[in-house]
């Protein structure tokens, strides 16, 4: 048995922008490799669509597309179902297409999301805490998906659940979460690796966006993370790792093969140190900078730059004066981060700040320590008076006590 595992494809992102077909074009490739690779089974691992609420100009493609992609390989057959603990056994067709829905398509459960919509229109079969036997010509594999819950939660539920594998075949387990192995810093309810369960022979997880590789703690069973087919994020890692998708050979052994897309847009990051630079001179670095980049770009869609400012600013200076109105071309997708540009100015700003939650500086006493800094005085006895008489609209009374 051979099965394509295509990560989050986000179809209908920057709907309005000038990637609008980007998230079109890659999971078209993506579709293409697994039909050239004459696949039996495609899984997806959720996010497929960008919004919660795709609009119709985004679903009625992907139907075509997933309508076009399943009439073109064999019948699947669900013979075994476990879902709320109820086990229902049956052998009825179900489209190649398997899929988890994400944090981007999860709704309240009261309300049906988009891929909701099209399990229940036959264009694929959505996994939500159900386990399901997949027979495809005198091969069974388990599947096991759990689509995204708020992750505060998600340890609860997948105790709850605690989905079994199914005996004599491969059991491979979908999930749409973070873990803290992959995103440090977390809190301690958030699912690490020794969450997934025990007995599985892979896991398969969506939700972040690069490729990886590694296995789970005490089974050793493989854990791959496809990552996204589109570059929504740009972010470092992004600019070093190709996207593709896995191909695996199911047998006796689980064999597995990466497939790098050839369509996705370049995107290029870097790190721009701005230590004391004026804004213009920044500008200047960047424009440098842009033109070096463009020069040796051999891919045929524009690229995406992103420049990620770090530094303090020259004297004077705060990173609102910084303008990059003149590096916008039509041969780029410009993305500039200056979330981490300070200046001497902001400096002082911010820790008087700090001093006022760190210390609970009350607001007179701030407006003291202010107007000591400002009039160069040490008399913090005087001052206060005179900030009592300024605070009363008495100025006469402060120049007589200066």
């Amino acid at each position: 048995m051979k099965i394509a595992i295509i990560g989050d494809t986000h179809l209908g992102f920057d709907h309005y922008g000038p990637r609008k077909e980007d998230s079109f074009r890659n999971v078209k490739e993506a579709f293409d490799i697994a039909l050239a690779e004459k696949v039996d089974l495609i899984i997806q691992t959720g996010d497929m669509f960008h919004e919660r609420l795709p609009k119709p100009e985004v679903t009625s493609p992907v139907i075509k597309l997933l309508n076009s992609v399943s009439a073109r390989m064999k019948p699947v057959k669900l013979v075994n179902s476990v879902k709320e603990g109820k086990e229902k056994l049956q052998t009825v067709e179900i489209p190649p297409i398997v899929v988890i829905y994400g944090t981007h398509e999860r709704r309240p459960p009261e309300y049906v999301n988009p891929l909701q919509m099209l399990h229940s229109a036959g264009v694929l079969y959505c996994l939500d805490r159900e386990s399901a036997v997949v027979e495809i010509g005198n091969n069974r594999i388990g599947l096991h998906g759990l689509s995204g819950v708020p992750e505060i939660y998600a340890k609860e539920v997948l105790k709850k659940w605690n989905p079994r594998a199914f005996p004599d075949m491969k059991n491979f387990f979908l999930i749409h979460q973070n873990f803290q192995e992959l995103l440090p810093l977390q809190p301690p309810e958030i699912l690490t690796y020794g969450d997934l369960p025990r007995e599985m022979d892979l896991h398969i997880l969506g939700h972040i966006h690069w490729k990886q590789e590694d296995t789970h703690p005490i089974s050793n069973a493989p854990i791959i993370l496809p990552g996204s087919t589109v570059k929504t994020q740009m972010r470092s890692i992004e600019s070093k790792m190709n996207k593709g998708i896995y191909i695996l050979d199911v047998g006796e052994k689980i064999s597995m093969r990466w497939i790098e897309l050839k369509r996705p847009r370049k995107l290029y990051y870097e790190i721009v140190k701005i230590d004391g630079m004026k804004p213009s001179e920044v500008l200047i670095t960047l424009k440098e900078n842009l033109v070096k980049k463009l020069e040796y770009h051999n891919h045929p869609l524009i690229p995406l730059v992103r420049y990620s400012l770090r530094g303090d600013l020259a004297e004077g200076f705060i990173p609102s004066d910084l303008s990059f109105k003149g590096l916008e071309n039509d041969k780029v997708i410009l993305n500039i981060d200056k979330s981490k540009v300070s200046s001497k100015k902001l400096g002082e700003k911010a820790k008087l700040i700090a001093d006022l939650k760190s210390q609970k500086i009350s607001i007179d006493e701030l407006g003291v320590k202010i107007l000591a800094d400002k009039l160069g005085m040490k008399n913090t006895k005087k001052l206060s008076d005179v900030f009592a008489e300024l605070s009363q609209g008495n100025l006469e009374g402060a120049e007589q006590l200066l």
